[in-house]
């Protein structure tokens, strides 16, 4: 079973990257083989209203972040999706307030399912975001395997230079990746970092 954890701040795209990677995945495979986890901070679900829309099995944990207070219901949906869906492919959308302790929690508790945290970045409201949240924003960053610049087309080519140098100075390890999600099929993306992983 392969997880894939989507971190970063609200709004940053990551039910649509989200969904991008379901639907590339379930071109191969099929969607019965995908599982998606979201995890809305308050009671209401607004992504998992579009989660349910699609062909995927959906869960939904709301009411608490799944880095902390429900952390042990976290693991045991997991648990239990993988014993009783036996997916091949589980994607997570963690809550934008997420910390990355989550990292820290899948990795012990699923030692033998790889997982790849894929940070994605607001280039729209990095500035902003960066100076009001900085612990939360770093702690995102320096914990990725992978980065994904998104909204690179709300920003022009000095700003994004700038963007790239503050997150690549936080992590340089991580491959980074700009990205227009709303319009860019990603395919490639997946293709290249995701799926190049499992051979």
């Amino acid at each position: 079973m392969r997880v894939i954890l989507f971190s970063g701040f609200l709004g940053s795209g990551k039910t649509t990257v989200l969904l991008n990677l379901a639907e590339f995945v379930a071109r191969g495979e099929g969607p019965g083989k995908v599982v998606i986890i979201e995890n809305e901070i308050g009671d209401v679900d607004v992504d998992g209203k579009l989660l349910s829309g699609s062909s995927f099995e959906t869960r939904n944990l709301t009411s608490g972040c799944i880095c902390c207070t429900l952390s042990g219901e976290f693991v045991s949906a997991l648990k239990d999706i993988e014993e009783n869906l036996k997916p091949n492919w589980i994607l997570i959308e963690a809550t934008g307030l997420a910390h990355q302790t989550i990292v820290d929690t899948i990795r012990y508790n699923f030692r033998d399912d790889p997982l790849t945290n894929v940070v994605i970045v607001d280039a729209e409201r990095w500035d902003e975001l960066y100076e009001s949240i900085p612990f939360l924003l770093t702690a995102q960053v320096e914990r990725a395997d992978l980065i994904l610049i998104n909204k690179i087309d709300c920003v022009d080519e000095t700003e994004l230079n700038h963007i790239v140098a503050d997150v690549s100075e936080l992590n340089s390890e991580a491959p980074l990746i700009r990205i227009s999600a709303s319009t860019d099929k990603l395919d490639d993306v997946w293709e290249k970092v995701i799926i190049n992983d499992e051979k």
